[in-house]
């Protein structure tokens, strides 16, 4: 077995000392930690009070303390490690309000963006520095805004260095290969030492969204296209070589059911059924289409973005052909009132295969003090061999025929979803359990309205 880490939506506030911002802007990605770990300003907890007020930020992201704790602790835990995957989401969210509020300026915003992904992502890097570490970016990761980025981006650019130098013990020319491509659209593909005859690659599909922009606010469709093309290029070249595939990114295909039946106020009170649209994470069905055509050599689709600890099932609509798992891994940022988790995986050196994984939890959500403990396993929770397009479908269909939720399995997806929290699945289990094995609005509303 192969153990692989994995981590996803880490949210890196580096101003949650707002007083320190300066000193930042003005020194190297190199020298943050030492003014990081600097005693905190006479004000800090007045001025980021006032930071959250003025940003209407939701809740807290991860500061320097969090970030230190997470990576000891799955330090301490991650032993023998083939590599390691990050999920995306590195920046924290509204970035850019955060840095306006500190410095009295939007002046300089793009590079302090740039040097604050590096900074995290050679904080990782150097965490585990033994191993390979693969990054795939979020939608929060640009220098221009949310869920904006643009082909040949100066991001992509900025930060291919820090990208590359995780790819330890690929090929000189994968290396040179990986940055052309992450710089020309923020992806990269990379063949792993073990599993054998495996390759991974990383989209940023960002451009897929349905709220993506240029950072000129226009909108184009020509990134997606690109992205795409590059993925069913990848995926064939991959068939044709004997290899299997690992696929990451952030934001997962499929329906947004929390936006779908969910009210502003936070309550089930749209009714699908009735009219009510469904909400999907993506703008098209084009990139589970993509990976449900190379079923045959996907292992694993491994994605993120929802902050809490998912399992999908990616296939057909009429039920031909392979289908594809997929894990959506869950947040180390405690921003929507979840503790941090990271998972810890086993994956089958030969097949690809993911056999299983560990949920690591937080004492806190400060990293003052934090300790680590084991959540769950997938293996002993759901007593199930691998996570397989074959168990997956079986354990979806134990969900549907409970709608109560009243069965251990559920009961423990519940719980599991969003660790920490008030088990919010139980307000529309049913409506989710349709979300987990049907990827596109209509087959999620026939199954929803008991029409299929």
């Amino acid at each position: 077995m192969v153990p692989v880490l994995m981590l996803s939506d880490l949210h890196f506030d580096p101003l949650h000392d707002p007083a320190k911002a300066s000193r930042l802007a003005a020194a190297n990605a190199d020298q943050w930690d030492a003014i990081l770990n600097d005693a905190p300003s006479e004000h800090q907890a007045e001025e980021f009070a006032a930071v959250q007020s003025a940003c209407k930020a939701r809740g807290v992201d991860t500061d320097f303390a969090l970030l230190n704790a997470s990576l000891i602790g799955a330090q301490r835990q991650a032993n023998g490690l083939g590599y390691v995957t990050v999920t995306g989401d590195l920046l924290v969210h509204g970035f850019d309000c955060r840095y306006r509020f500190a410095m009295h300026s939007d002046e300089g915003y793009a590079a302090f963006a740039e040097k604050t992904a590096i900074y995290v992502m050679h904080r990782v890097e150097a965490a585990f520095p033994a191993v390979p570490v693969y990054i795939a970016l979020g939608n929060n990761d640009s220098s221009c805004g949310d869920y904006k980025m643009g082909e040949h981006d100066r991001f992509l650019h900025a930060t291919s260095g820090a990208i590359v130098a995780g790819l330890r013990g690929a090929s000189e020319a994968e290396v040179k290969q990986a940055r052309e491509d992450y710089e020309a659209n923020g992806y990269f593909g990379v063949t792993l030492k073990t599993p054998h005859r495996t390759r991974l690659l990383a989209i940023d599909d960002i451009y897929l969204s349905t709220k993506y922009a240029e950072c000129s606010g226009d909108k184009d469709s020509a990134a997606a296209d690109a992205a795409l093309a590059w993925l069913d290029r990848e995926l064939t070249a991959a068939k044709e070589r004997g290899e299997k595939v690992w696929v990451i990114g952030h934001i997962p295909p499929g329906v947004d059911v929390y936006s779908t039946v969910m009210s502003k106020a936070g309550k089930l009170g749209k009714d699908v059924c009735g009219g009510a649209d469904v909400k999907m994470f993506l703008a098209n069905d084009r990139l589970a289409d993509t990976l449900v055509k190379h079923a045959d050599v996907v292992r694993l689709a491994l994605f993120a973005h929802t902050h809490s600890d998912e399992l999908r099932l990616l296939k057909a609509e009429d039920g031909a052909g392979d289908g594809v798992p997929l894990k959506m891994v869950a947040s180390i940022s405690p921003v929507n009132g979840n503790r941090p988790t990271f998972t810890l995986a086993q994956v089958d050196a030969l097949s690809a295969g993911l056999k299983d994984y560990t949920v690591y939890k937080a004492s806190n959500a400060t990293g003052v003090d934090t300790t680590w403990s084991r959540e769950y396993s997938f293996d002993e929770t759901y007593h199930v061999a691998e996570f397989s397009t074959a168990t997956l479908a079986e354990l979806i269909d134990q969900f549907h025929a409970d709608p109560d939720s009243e069965k251990p399995a559920s009961r423990a997806y519940e719980v599991n979803f969003t660790p920490g929290m008030f088990p919010v699945l139980a307000l529309a289990w049913p409506q989710y359990a349709c979300a987990l094995e049907h990827a596109t609005a209509a087959g999620y509303k026939a199954c929803t309205c008991g029409t299929k």
